[in-house]
């Protein structure tokens, strides 16, 4: 049987509005699986630059890049599609060493990129200049998308910031920040800030996110704070009267953090509010202590594909775990919309990935039904725009956005 749905056009919870507006016209290779076809063009790509070309979507579960591998590549650097990893050639290394030293130093090492991930976001968007023109064009691909809103997760600094607050797109996100960034802004436009990004561990595709188990190469993800670092990093986001986003991959993490928060919580401090990101393997227990502090998960639902491509590092019951949607909801009683809420981060942007992997994930523990989905990541009503689709048992027959 054919359904034929219309939805409002998506609020996408979690993104990284500068990063990619500033970069939407870098060479993609999301959709490139062979390294053969990857590595020509890249070299077409990054020959026809005279500064320092850059690549994003690689994915490192169809094929390693290595510095080696660029030695006679013009200046290019390439960044992994989860972000928490890039390669350089040793051209781009010499272009970028004298006003970067510090990351050209340490980026190939993965404890100090993870440890630095705000700065690594705020130096790859510093690549591109901010200009308005970027944000009007990735605003205009984002609702041919079905996209009308999304979060800026990591403004990177004070001229992207003036960018986006004199443009016409200033009332289609909020933004949030690192404290590190926060404290550089002015007073005036730090009143701008909805809250604070921290980064708690890594990765699925640097093998850096803290799960309890080993990767299937033995490597191991871990957290990036002692309960104690966290504790103390968290109190000083109270301490601004700041909204807390805490990015927590593994199991680890979002047990960590959901324990900091209780203590915080004993000990009388406060805020707005305390939302966990992508979370994609909370456990039970975890879950039901989150909701009982009135922690948001924000999730995203194209993560659920990870359980495919991430089959090559992750041991089976990670795969079979990975966005427990029906755990939270039907068990722990989260409600979509309320303390569950939706986003892509940019993996891919837009309606159709979302669909697809709502509704037709790789396991049922991951599935949503089309009420709970345009509860968590649709606008409010249809006045910005519809998305609709035909869809039947088998997976998605068409979408259009209206």
């Amino acid at each position: 049987m054919i359904q034929k749905i219309q939805i409002p056009l998506l609020k996408d919870h979690h993104n990284h509005l500068s990063f990619y507006a500033l970069l939407y016209d870098c060479l993609n290779l999301q959709a490139i699986k062979g390294k053969k076809d990857a590595m020509q063009l890249i070299m077409d790509y990054s020959s026809s630059n005279q500064n320092v070309s850059l690549v994003l979507g690689w994915n490192s579960s169809f094929y390693d890049l290595t510095r080696e591998e660029l030695e006679n590549y013009p200046p290019v650097l390439i960044v992994n599609l989860s972000l928490h990893s890039m390669v350089m050639s040793p051209a781009a290394e010499r272009m970028l060493k004298d006003d970067f030293p510090d990351m050209i130093e340490n980026y190939r090492n993965p404890q100090w990129y993870e440890d630095h991930m705000p700065q690594v976001l705020v130096f790859l968007s510093e690549q591109a200049a901010p200009m308005e023109e970027k944000f009007r064009v990735f605003f205009e691909k984002l609702y041919q998308k079905g996209v009308y809103y999304i979060e800026e997760m990591q403004l990177p600094n004070e001229r992207v910031f003036n960018v986006i607050n004199a443009s016409p797109f200033a009332g289609r996100t909020c933004l949030w920040a690192s404290m590190a960034v926060y404290r550089a802004l002015n007073p005036q436009i730090q009143g701008h800030i909805k809250g604070i990004k921290l980064f708690t561990d890594g990765a699925l595709g640097s093998r850096s996110a803290a799960i309890k188990e080993p990767f299937l190469d033995n490597s191991k993800g871990y957290l990036l704070y002692t309960d104690e670092s966290l504790y103390k990093a968290l109190a000083e986001v109270a301490s601004i009267k700041k909204e807390a986003a805490v990015h927590a991959i593994g199991e680890l993490a979002s047990a960590q953090v959901v324990r900091v928060v209780g203590q915080l919580r004993k000990a009388g401090i406060r805020f707005p509010g305390v939302r966990m990101e992508h979370c994609q393997f909370i456990g039970e227990e975890t879950a039901a202590e989150a909701k009982n502090l009135g922690i948001v998960l924000s999730m995203q639902p194209n993560f659920s594909t990870d359980s495919i491509d991430y089959s090559d590092r992750l041991p089976k019951w990670y795969l079979e775990n990975n966005n427990p949607f029906r755990m939270l909801i039907d068990q722990i009683g989260f409600l979509p919309g309320k303390d569950l809420i939706f986003g892509s981060d940019g993996m891919p942007h837009g309606a159709e990935a979302a669909i697809k992997a709502s509704f037709f994930p790789p396991f049922p523990v991951q599935r949503l039904t089309v009420e709970e989905f345009t509860a968590g990541y649709c606008m409010p009503d249809k006045s910005y725009g519809t998305i609709e689709f035909e869809m039947d048992q088998r997976g998605l027959l068409s979408i259009k956005i209206i």
